[in-house]
């Protein structure tokens, strides 16, 4: 594909501006307008995200499998360790995850992710034994931990600073149509069935992904400055100085230190490992305020709360609610700022967990219905500031010399407390009550509000090489 033309314009807008600097996210490519192919390539990136959806999402079968005795038989500690395999396995896989992606390049890391995804998903859907299901299972929490190590950090390098935030959470957005539509499969069709139907995404999303350049970030850590200019020139808007971009990225990515060494080396640097510590806190935080558990038992919650609404039909309006508040906040973000959403966010979360909790407890007036308003209320909030912008400040906060290892510690720990999360769930609930639980997971979402407003930079609009700079000491 000729790219020649990417800086040729009637009038050149970097001679009335000079100063402007930095990746694509300049007021020169802002006004240019994007190109059609970067909204592809940004697309098809953030459409990997749907896996992920889906593995997380495919808990919903679990109360018709352990209905089905035709093959074999499942119980509910079975299902605690079924829900709990993507965790657990995520783990590990997070902790090698960037040396896999230094050594292959993130683009190519996922296409490698994706690849043998069809057949887990098949596996698990005709296996006779459940041994199999367990291998399938596996399989999956390792490939869609892969594409989750990398996405993020990937549409941040891809992304033009005015749009990353909107690119970003299209990821989230996507990962929530993902749950969805497992939602939807759960509840209309056999576990089976709806187990072999996921497999169809994969085809599509990983022709698409060969047409994507590679991150020129990666490219020019592995001193392939050419082919970082020529991914540079497929990404960029028009009007936007290639040249100029390429020496930013070059002046923090420099190549040979890309090493786990190198970059553990990096983190004992106060302006690297505070990022990645505050992250690694907040989404602890995140995982402890409730969600994971409600999207992975929903059907589950709802059946003990005793909502006269149908358990199935419960859980697919959360999915529809967590869809909508993901597209209201990748509409707004750019244009109000990530601090605000997230603490707003993360407040409502809180005092609607707590109502719902104190609901069941106290057995008030409206528990048939209230529990349910109040636990969509959550998902709305959530899916405006506490689901998306956690993951997007990954791409944005972790300086590029430890982006990569400081990624997968943090993946690394947020599955570990998932893991703990959903294994120990029904037994917390079998012990403690729903009502007392969801009362506990309200603490950790005003925890997350005091993080935010405390240490939390705004990051709208900056480049990633202004965001390097927001943790130096002065």
């Amino acid at each position: 594909m000729d790219t020649s033309h990417v800086s040729e314009e009637s009038c050149d807008v970097s001679e009335l501006h000079p100063k402007m600097t930095s990746e694509m996210g300049t007021e020169v490519a802002a006004k240019k307008g994007f190109r059609f192919r970067q909204v592809v390539n940004l697309a098809t990136v953030a459409s990997t995200a749907v896996f992920s959806g889906m593995v997380i999402g495919w808990a919903a079968v679990l109360p018709k499998l352990e209905e089905d005795t035709s093959k074999f038989h499942v119980n509910k500690e079975h299902v605690s360790l079924l829900v709990s395999f993507l965790p657990i396995l995520g783990i590990a896989t997070s902790l090698v995850a960037s040396s896999l992606m230094e050594w292959l390049g993130p683009r190519r890391m996922i296409l490698c992710a994706i690849f043998p995804m069809p057949g887990f998903w098949l596996m698990k859907a005709y296996s006779p034994y459940l041994a199999l299901l367990y291998v399938g299972r596996g399989g999956l929490a390792i490939t869609s931990s892969l594409i989750g190590t990398a996405l993020q950090p990937l549409v941040a390098e891809l992304s033009p600073s005015n749009i990353r935030g909107l690119a970003s959470s299209s990821a989230e957005i996507v990962a929530a149509i993902g749950v969805l539509v497992s939602y939807l499969l759960a509840h209309f069709l056999p576990w089976g069935l709806a187990t072999a139907v996921s497999a169809v995404p994969c085809l599509p999303i990983f022709l698409m992904l060969l047409t994507v350049p590679e991150s020129p970030y990666w490219l020019i850590r592995q001193n392939k400055r050419e082919e970082a200019e020529q991914s540079l020139k497929n990404l960029a808007a028009s009007g936007t100085d290639v040249a100029e971009q390429l020496n930013a990225i070059a002046a923090t990515s420099a190549p040979n230190k890309a090493s786990f060494k190198y970059q553990a080396s990096q983190l004992k640097k106060q302006q690297n490992s505070q990022p990645v510590l505050l992250l690694w806190v907040m989404f602890i935080l995140r995982e402890l305020g409730g969600k994971s558990a409600l999207f992975s038992y929903s059907v589950y919650m709802f059946r003990q709360a005793k909502v006269e609404i149908d358990p199935f039909v419960c859980t697919i309006l959360i999915g529809i609610i967590r869809v909508v508040g993901n597209i209201a906040s990748a509409l707004t973000m750019d244009r109000i700022g990530r601090r605000p959403f997230l603490m707003i966010s993360s407040f409502i979360c809180g005092i609607s967990i707590g109502m719902t909790g104190l609901f069941l407890m106290l057995e008030l007036p409206g528990q048939s219905w209230m529990p349910l308003v109040l636990l969509l209320l959550f998902v709305g909030s959530f899916g405006i500031g506490l689901g998306p912008i956690p993951w997007i400040y990954v791409g944005e906060l972790i300086p590029t010399p430890v982006r990569s290892l400081g990624a997968s510690l943090i993946t690394a720990t947020y599955n570990l407390v998932i893991f703990g999360l959903n294994y120990a769930f029904l037994k917390i609930i079998a012990e403690l009550e729903l009502g007392t639980t969801l009362m506990i997971f309200s603490l950790p979402n005003f925890l997350v509000v005091l993080m935010v407003s405390c240490w939390f930079p705004e990051t709208r609009g900056k480049s990633l090489q202004e965001l390097e700079k927001a943790f130096k000491t002065k």
